[in-house]
């Protein structure tokens, strides 16, 4: 993923003989050490990274929201024995036919996985617990990026009793200024770290050789959104007036010593 920082150190063995004398001990010291300050440096590859300093920068700029996606889940419930499986895929199909009705592309859909939930009843007879039904659901979010399909979009979700616990996030479009201007910032956030860390090591720091965007490991189904396409949540209002525009990146700098 991202170029990790290399440091290149060489290191020099000499190796001593034991000697019986004073004197040959002397000599076998000497003749050892000036073997050892002859030996040709190692030679390293051509394709390895050049050398550097890797700083994170990050950022946040006001700006209008310019895209968003709704992250629902579809349930359904039945004792053992039942097919709660396949009763879930029927109701996830009827509820994404409703969406694409309204015009939302497969490309937008991302499923989560499926899940099942036991539920536990006691029983005198064992004296313990068993399991009498299970609570099947998938999680879903939908991409929106006009987000003036999106009250339609979640009018008609939430008709279905098959939806539950939907929410709605949003965030500026890469193209818009908020996003330029924050990823700015956040580069020469992570330039200013890097400038301490070089004078730290008596080196001048150089240009930006390689910089990349640091986005969260979580998926929209899988709880709140920190960073990555959608990092924001919204405020009152639908769509909100402003929103902050998070961006974290990761540079590398190049290095040089100081003349």
């Amino acid at each position: 993923m991202f170029t990790p920082f290399q440091k290149i150190m060489l290191v020099l063995v000499t190796v001593g003989f034991v000697a019986v004398g004073l004197v040959t001990w002397t000599t076998s010291a000497t003749y050892n050490a000036s073997r050892a300050i002859a030996q040709p440096a190692p030679v390293f590859s051509q394709s390895a990274p050049p050398p550097g300093i890797v700083a994170t920068g990050e950022a946040s700029v006001r700006g209008g929201a310019s895209e968003g996606y709704l992250a629902f889940a579809v349930q359904v419930g039945g004792p053992v024995g039942a097919d709660v499986a396949s009763q879930l895929q029927a109701r996830v199909e009827r509820v994404l036919a409703k969406a694409r009705a309204l015009g939302v592309q497969d490309a937008d859909i991302i499923l989560g996985p499926l899940q099942f939930q036991p539920q536990f009843t006691f029983d005198p007879s064992k004296g313990g617990q068993k399991v009498i039904a299970f609570n099947a659901y998938q999680q879903i979010a939908i991409e929106c990026d006009e987000i003036d399909g999106m009250p339609a979009l979640i009018s008609e979700l939430t008709k279905d009793d098959a939806t539950s616990a939907l929410s709605v996030r949003y965030a500026p479009s890469t193209d818009g200024p908020a996003y330029r201007i924050a990823r700015e910032k956040a580069i020469a956030d992570a330039r200013a770290q890097a400038e301490v860390t070089a004078a730290a090591a008596g080196l001048k720091l150089g240009a930006a050789i390689s910089i990349t965007d640091v986005r969260s490991q979580s998926s929209p189904y899988a709880g709140p959104v920190t960073g990555g396409k959608f990092p924001v949540v919204g405020g009152p209002g639908f769509p909100p007036a402003e929103i902050d525009t998070y961006i974290r990146v990761q540079v590398q700098f190049a290095v040089e010593p100081i003349s």
